[in-house]
């Protein structure tokens, strides 16, 4: 009798399976650190939006109440969020820089549709729940 070298259908299937369950731990788990990484560059966004106004502040007296004043464009965050600024009063002495997700971040960011960041220093978002501490890395 010679003996068959290879596998069987059975070790293959075997196979194909731990794989499969391989896969359903980890890109669930791959795709939420996409989701957090692309909301870091959004943070990342405001806090430099929040630096410029500064700077403006100290040259100008008063805060800027558009991006182009700051040098800044609404994709600073990527393609995943959009930035704006806005100034809210009239003498220049509040403002308030916000990104708001986009695209596919939109769909899959539930919990952190906006993030925002004013002269105080508070950082605010909202989503399915306001404020959750989560969505600036608390």
């Amino acid at each position: 009798m010679r003996r068959q070298l290879g596998f069987t259908l059975i070790e293959l299937v075997v196979v194909v399976l731990i794989i499969a369950i391989l896969a359903a731990v980890a890109i669930p788990s791959y795709r939420k650190y996409v989701v957090r990484s692309h909301r870091v560059d959004a943070q990342r966004a405001l806090t430099e939006l929040a630096a410029r106004q500064e700077r403006f502040l100290y040259s100008n007296n008063q805060y800027a109440d558009n991006l182009g004043a700051l040098g800044g464009s609404s994709s600073m965050a990527g393609s995943y969020y959009s930035v704006s600024v806005a100034g809210t009063s009239s003498a220049g002495t509040t403002y308030s820089v916000t990104a708001t997700a986009t695209g596919s971040q939109q769909q899959d960011d539930k919990q952190c549709q906006t993030l925002s960041l004013d002269q105080a220093g508070r950082q605010n978002s909202t989503g399915t729940t306001a404020n959750d501490p989560a969505c600036w890395g608390r």
